[in-house]
């Protein structure tokens, strides 16, 4: 009898501690397996968010002040402001040159512009306008 209370309370106690570190041992911290992201890139895009290809990384914003810096570079060649045009794939530029410029100096202005702007943003079908 003694034997049986003996073994009772030893496979209690073995119990009780399973039980314990059982429940300890349950981490509700541990994340789930994700998925790829549905970008069409099996998650590659999503993979490493400094890529150049990310969706974030191409936008109009970027790629208007992009373009502004371009055409900065012809301020010295009489070009006063621009204006730009995203429209999907077809970028337009508009450029203000001096008005004493010849209408010669005006499309040389262009063509330069519109060289720049398509040497440096060829995603784009680029069309520049040069104005007075």
């Amino acid at each position: 009898m003694a034997n049986v209370k003996a073994f009772l309370a030893g496979a209690a106690i073995v119990s009780a501690c399973s039980l314990s570190l059982y429940g300890c041992s349950a981490n509700p911290s541990v994340k789930e397996n994700k998925t790829y992201g549905h970008d069409g890139y099996l998650g590659y895009s999503n993979s490493n968010p400094n890529i150049p290809n990310n969706f974030s990384y191409l936008n109009y914003k970027s790629d208007g002040k992009f373009a502004g810096q371009v055409l900065d570079g012809l301020k010295g060649d009489g070009v006063e402001s621009n204006q730009l045009f995203f429209n999907g794939e077809h970028l337009r530029a508009v450029v203000n040159v001096r008005d004493d410029m010849s209408d010669a100096e005006k499309e040389n202005v262009r063509q330069k512009a519109q060289k720049l702007l398509q040497t440096n943003m060829p995603r784009y079908e680029v069309t520049v306008e040069a104005v007075r």
